[in-house]
């Protein structure tokens, strides 16, 4: 959990506590024992959006589906299968087809590298298997249209626009007779597809006609079908309670599953048949994950919506297990229990159709796969266990690591809360067991990171004590800072390469970080792009200075200014995403700014001289008078010793290196310091009271 909803929960404490606003009206006590719904594909316009034209949901014994519509409650007749996929019945597009299984396949994966979705529709047409390539859906044919043209342009197909209007042949009493009257169709080359249509009693099976995008094309549609196969009423149909049943191709042009395209009235439910102690449903568009529980799909606000629904402890199993690592000790796993519970009966009906999402913009959820069986038992052993303050549910604020000392309320949202002060916290055990990097200098005097493992010491020195060492591995990259992740390549060194080794670092790691060091463009770009949505005053690219002016009570940034202008933010929290290259941004807001290209010399006689930001003409005078040469020759970074044993990098032009500790916006528990505290022997209650001031811990 972490900062992507912090401009929402500002607006609550800045009006005061949270109210008890609770899953489905029940009392705190209540919510934590019912059942709830978390959203795996959702789009509200608000916290996490993310959806999918369809969803592939996979069983180990099979599915049994429930149609929720208008016309009521209906359990669907099983088609056979451990998968199935499921779309809304809307237009969408078929982007090729053809009888050629690998020019679908083709197509479809052309689609897939331009970032589009298509899947294998598999057709029979006059006893010739087509594959037919289908990607989308989308709620007006002009949408649908708009598409095509942007797919045409990226892929050089021509995509066709198919719509939900269709014209129902007849009713019959079983699938097989729905599917035979299907080749009939087929065979005259009219689309059909097998239909259940849904009422209270039972469903029943029917054959609809067509995929047509207008009343017109519908009408001609009529005709023709009157003419190929008379004796059907060809209209269109008045329930709004059915799925159509298609067929797509999984994996391979010999393995199909059923396809459900169900009506925007209703809403499917899905539960695995029995398998075991306990079985599970898995969902191919989130990563595979398999779950617990029901799935529930349904169109709302305009897409295709995927709901989790599970009991409250089942829920936490997974959550748990994402949030912690199984391994933990228990202590700090029931910490965390009691924090995603909070959570989540504090979160209300935050989505409208589900409770919360399955992701950090809440809590983490990544389902069945995160469970452990000390993490079931951290979960059981706290079953109802909610954290309150003066009788309210508390807010549950927790994130991985704060750097040594916890945020106050002030530092994350510019508001205090009363239940959360600064504290000290035991976080550096992801720094005890980091890697370690070398800082080194090369023959040629360019300066960078090596892991140590890559390097062979020789027990040789230069002249100044540095200790000397070769590169023991093969294309070894030389990096920019400490880690594979958030540095870039300088170069590839071979083996045998010469390194002098001038410090060693800490592999990027929960508790400490770096990034950088970036240029004056570079930094003014990420201010600026921020800068313009308040329309506060853009920094020059050729910026000089980048401070920090203002801390709170626990050392994490309130104010910065560039060149002296302050950077206009929401919140002092917003600073850490401020600075982004990519998808990297500052781990928190507990960090320094180094200035490269700003140092001061002392010199004979007391004599400072300090070097104007920018410039390049750095000299160093060499030993027995030798003439000033450029410092480090052509390199734009040198070495500054600074005194027992202690060097500075700096560098000619000015850059601008970040140096942080903690990973996370520090409000609440840190993570790591709820497992150092387990580890000394605290229980649960007295670590959520370490972090939590003046609350309770009530069922």
């Amino acid at each position: 959990m972490d900062d992507m909803w912090k401009k929402w929960m500002g607006k609550v404490l800045s009006a005061g506590l949270m109210s008890a606003v609770l899953l489905g009206g029940y009392t705190p006590a209540e919510a934590a024992s019912k059942n709830i719904r978390v959203a795996l594909f959702v789009d509200t316009g608000q916290g996490y959006r993310g959806v999918v034209p369809a969803v592939t949901l996979t069983t180990e014994k099979g599915m049994d589906v429930t149609l929720v519509g208008p016309e009521g409650k209906t359990k669907l007749p099983g088609l056979g299968g451990d998968e199935a996929r499921y779309r809304v019945d809307e237009y969408h597009l078929i982007v090729a087809e053809s009888s050629d299984w690998n020019r679908a396949q083709q197509v479809a994966q052309q689609m897939s590298q331009r970032k589009y979705e298509g899947s294998i529709q598999v057709v029979k047409r006059g006893g010739q298997t087509v594959y037919q390539v289908v990607s989308g859906t989308y709620g007006t044919y002009q949408a649908a249209a708009n598409q095509a043209k942007t797919v045409a342009q990226a892929t050089g197909q021509q995509p066709s626009v198919k719509g939900p209007l269709r014209l129902e042949a007849g009713r019959f009493n079983s699938l097989k007779e729905a599917q035979d009257w299907q080749a009939i169709f087929e065979g005259s080359g009219i689309s059909a597809y097998p239909v259940l249509v849904g009422d209270k009693s039972k469903a029943s099976f029917a054959v609809w006609i067509g995929d047509e995008v207008s009343q017109e094309a519908l009408t001609a549609l009529a005709r023709k079908a009157a003419a190929e196969i008379p004796g059907f009423s060809y209209k269109q149909p008045s329930t709004q309670s059915y799925v159509v049943l298609k067929q797509d191709a999984y994996g391979s042009k010999s393995d199909t599953i059923w396809k459900y395209v169900f009506s925007p009235k209703v809403k499917l439910t899905v539960e695995p048949k029995k398998a075991g102690s306990v079985s599970l449903i898995g969902v191919v568009e989130r990563d595979n994950r398999t779950y617990r529980g029901e799935m529930e799909l349904s169109e709302y606000k305009g897409n295709l919506t995927l709901v989790n629904e599970l009991s409250m402890e089942e829920y936490l199993y997974g959550v748990v297990g994402s949030e912690m690592a199984p391994g933990w000790p228990l202590e700090a796993l029931k910490t965390q229990a009691v924090l995603a519970r909070t959570r989540a009966v504090g979160t209300g009906n935050k989505y409208g159709i589900a409770n919360l999402s399955d992701t950090v913009y809440e809590q983490a959820y990544y389902g069945y796969t995160k469970e452990s069986k000390d993490i079931r038992k951290a979960v059981d052993d706290t079953e109802g266990e909610v954290i309150y303050y003066k009788g309210k549910i508390a807010e549950s604020l927790f994130y991985s690591n704060a750097g040594g000392m916890t945020a106050d309320g002030t530092e994350v949202w510019g508001n205090p809360v009363p239940y959360l002060r600064p504290v000290m916290s035991d976080d550096t055990d992801p720094l005890v067991k980091a890697k370690i990097w070398y800082l080194v200098s090369m023959v040629d005097g360019t300066l960078g990171y090596i892991r140590s493992d890559l390097v062979r010491v020789t027990g040789g020195t230069n002249p100044v004590g540095l200790r000397q060492a070769i590169v023991s591995t093969n294309s070894t990259n030389l990096r920019s800072g400490p880690s594979t992740a958030y540095h870039r390549v300088l170069s590839t060194l071979p083996t045998g390469a010469e390194v002098t080794i001038v410090a060693e670092e800490a592999e990027e790691n929960a508790y400490s970080w770096t990034r950088g060091p970036y240029t004056p463009a570079e930094v003014a770009g990420m201010i600026n792009a921020t800068q313009a949505k308040s329309n506060a005053p853009r920094v020059s690219t050729n910026l000089k200075t980048l401070r920090v002016t203002e801390r709170g009570p626990s050392g994490r940034v309130m104010e910065m200014k560039a060149d002296g202008t302050e950077i206009a933010v929401s919140s002092p929290d917003a600073h850490r995403s401020i600075f982004q290259q990519g998808a990297s941004t500052l781990r928190s807001t507990k960090f320094d700014v180094e200035e490269m290209g700003t140092f001061t010399i002392l010199g004979a006689g007391g004599k400072r001289t300090t070097y104007p930001v920018g410039s390049s003409n750095v000299q160093a005078v060499g030993a027995n008078d030798y003439g000033s040469v450029s410092a480090n020759g052509y390199n734009d970074q040198f070495l500054i010793y600074r005194g027992t044993d202690d060097w500075r990098v700096a560098s000619k032009t000015q850059q601008f290196l970040f140096r942080g500790t903690g990973f996370g916006h520090g409000l609440g528990v840190s993570q790591y310091g709820a497992k150092a505290m387990a580890e000394s022997g605290y229980d649960y209650e007295e670590i959520l009271q370490h972090y939590y001031q003046d609350v309770t811990i009530e069922q």
